[in-house]
């Protein structure tokens, strides 16, 4: 009989599929039913393949581990099955010893022909749903089985395409200009000198700041908020978005909104030369592992300079983990030593680190998230903050 618990909040939820069955768990694990968090496995007992289907007959497919065990469960996954949880990092499946990338079933159009080939995975079997060489739009009539909608590596480059078509059709449209976006971003980062792709990604950013001046009442709709997409390009996204918000309220000129926008969406880009074993460590880095983190931004701001990107966006990128009253990095900046954009971005980075969902961490809500910012006394610009928490607000 599971035992009845009172509280989530010592708990962290993870994918059903994640856990192996067959083997001995170290750690509890609860479910939620009824409003109730209820223990399913104890430590040390061994987790069977039928306690797995029952759990998925019963439309279950997260469950929940004890705050104080996540590290065990990291042990766990990178022992057992590694390279599907780095897969889940770079928002990818490796089948077959091919990659196949995730997309937004909301960007495909009825009318526009599809010249590449559509996978749905489940989590055991790769499905083709649609060939691509028939050069013929996707009848989005035919229901789509469930599961992750894939395309294959080769074919990103096509879907790329597919993408900018669309935008010229449907001009504006949010989750088009996101997920061109999100493209666009996954390609400099795996390519930091394509200067190419950075003027892609200056377009976007314009027709970003164009769409949220003029219908500023709908900002949530740019939020990529979803856990299965990857972490790094989503994060990049929501802090570009939210700061050329926060710009446009405290009426910072429509150029160096630009170059702020630019600053935020490349913020981060240094985490490529950072293991992806510190970026998805569970639980506090030792001193070690976490000077090593801090040196993305420095590696940031390398790269920025390599692609000759402006004085102000360099300046942005290197200061987007200072605070005013010192305590940052890597510079350990004090108050006006710190440029607006740095202000602006240590803000929104430090709230979209805290909110947004990433693989096997537990993310906050809008207003707790918020409220941590608040109490970290004389960190942030206490003007920019509080309209910061004003915008916020309305979307919450």
């Amino acid at each position: 009989m599971p035992i009845r618990i009172k509280e989530i909040t010592d708990y962290i939820e993870v994918e059903l599929e994640l856990l192996p069955a067959g083997i001995k768990i170290p750690f509890d694990i609860f479910f939620f039913e009824e409003d109730e968090i209820r223990q399913f496995l104890k430590k040390g007992e061994k987790f069977s393949s039928i306690q797995k289907e029952t759990l998925k007959d019963k439309n279950i497919d997260k469950v929940y581990i004890k705050t104080k065990d996540k590290k065990y469960f990291q042990d766990l996954i990178f022992e057992i099955n590694p390279k599907e949880y780095i897969d889940r990092l770079l928002d990818r499946h490796t089948i077959k010893n091919e990659f196949y990338f995730k997309i937004e079933r909301e960007c495909l159009d009825p009318e526009l022909p599809i010249n590449f080939n559509l996978y749905v995975y489940d989590g055991k079997n790769l499905r083709l749903i649609y060939q691509g060489k028939n050069k013929e739009p996707f009848d989005l009539k035919n229901e789509i089985p469930e599961g992750d909608l894939l395309i294959a590596k080769e074919d990103l480059h096509i879907y790329e395409d597919y993408l900018l078509n669309l935008a010229k059709k449907k001009i504006n449209e949010p989750s088009i200009i996101k997920e061109t976006t999100k493209l666009v971003i996954r390609q400099i980062y795996n390519e930091p000198t394509n200067r190419d792709k950075l003027l892609i990604l200056a377009d976007k950013i314009e027709e970003i700041i164009n769409y949220i001046t003029l219908k500023s009442d709908i900002l949530e709709k740019f939020f990529i908020m979803k856990k299965h997409d990857n972490y790094s390009y989503i994060h990049s996204i929501n802090v570009m978005t939210l700061s050329i918000s926060l710009g446009l309220k405290i009426n910072i000129p429509h150029e160096a909104l630009r170059l702020l926008a630019m600053a935020a969406a490349l913020h981060d880009i240094g985490k490529i030369k950072i293991s992806p074993l510190i970026l998805s460590k569970i639980g506090r880095m030792s001193d070690l592992e976490f000077n090593i983190y801090k040196t993305h931004v420095i590696e940031s701001v390398n790269i920025a300079k390599e692609l000759g990107l402006p004085e102000k966006v360099i300046e942005g990128i290197a200061q987007h983990h200072e605070k005013l009253n010192g305590k940052g990095y890597p510079f350990k900046l004090k108050g006006e030593q710190i440029s607006i954009f740095g202000k602006i971005i240590s803000i929104v980075d430090a709230y979209d680190v805290l909110t947004t969902p990433q693989p096997l961490r537990y993310s906050l809500t809008p207003f707790n998230a918020l409220q941590i910012l608040v109490q970290d006394k004389g960190a942030y610009d206490k003007n920019f903050l509080e309209i910061f928490i004003k915008m916020i607000g309305r979307l919450i």
